[in-house]
């Protein structure tokens, strides 16, 4: 799997440097779900950056930072996080040191505390600015279900409400083609008549599916 991506990807950054501009007209877009299980891409976070001035669209899906780590090391985990253009978290990670570093790049919000005391007749009022984190580590790790946190260049993290293919328009196509992987149809055998050949009678078989 990892050669069949790989010379793809390669055809097609090849192709992209003979069009106008170096990029490909029409993106392509390469997912690589279960990356670190299916397509172990030894070089690829010194190649997303430049794919995707070429016009390849490379999306990489993780289980957790730490499958990254036993494909890539740290170095190039963190630089294939660094130079993805959107960064999507949708919870069930329990990992600290990644889930503090993502708490730190959502950022903190600031609010104002009030407090008031009485002494005998006075009353005084003191307000104190102060800072916390918008999303804990504890807040990530307990994500639910339904819910994501998007990165994207150039702007602030945001919070997104995802939507299952059982809500799209086309979840009745979905649900068909599922159903249809599910129970194939049996291969149907046609049998050929009887075909004279040197050295006697051969009977031949046609297989189709």
């Amino acid at each position: 799997m990892t050669s069949l991506t790989v010379a793809t990807a390669t055809a097609a950054e090849e192709y992209a440097a003979t069009q106008p501009g170096g990029r490909l007209a029409v993106p392509m877009i390469c997912v690589l779900d279960e990356a670190a299980n299916v397509c172990r891409w030894e070089n690829l976070p010194d190649l997303y950056s430049h794919y995707g001035s070429r016009g390849i669209v490379v999306s990489t899906f993780l289980q957790s930072w730490s499958q990254g780590v036993d494909v890539w090391g740290e170095s190039g985990t963190k630089k294939l996080f660094s130079t993805a253009n959107v960064f999507t978290y949708g919870g069930n990670v329990k990992e600290e040191g990644f889930l503090k570093m993502l708490s730190e790049l959502v950022g903190q919000y600031r609010y104002t505390s009030v407090s008031t005391s009485r002494q005998k007749d006075s009353r005084s009022t003191s307000r104190q600015d102060s800072t916390d984190d918008i999303l804990s580590v504890a807040d990530l790790a307990a994500m639910p279900k339904g819910r994501a946190i998007m990165l994207g260049s150039g702007s602030r993290a945001v919070l997104l409400r995802t939507v299952p293919i059982s809500d799209r328009p086309y979840a009745d196509k979905v649900a068909a083609f599922e159903a249809a992987r599910s129970n194939p149809p049996a291969p149907v055998k046609v049998q050929q008549p009887p075909v004279a050949a040197a050295g006697g009678n051969r009977w031949s078989t046609m297989v189709k599916e």
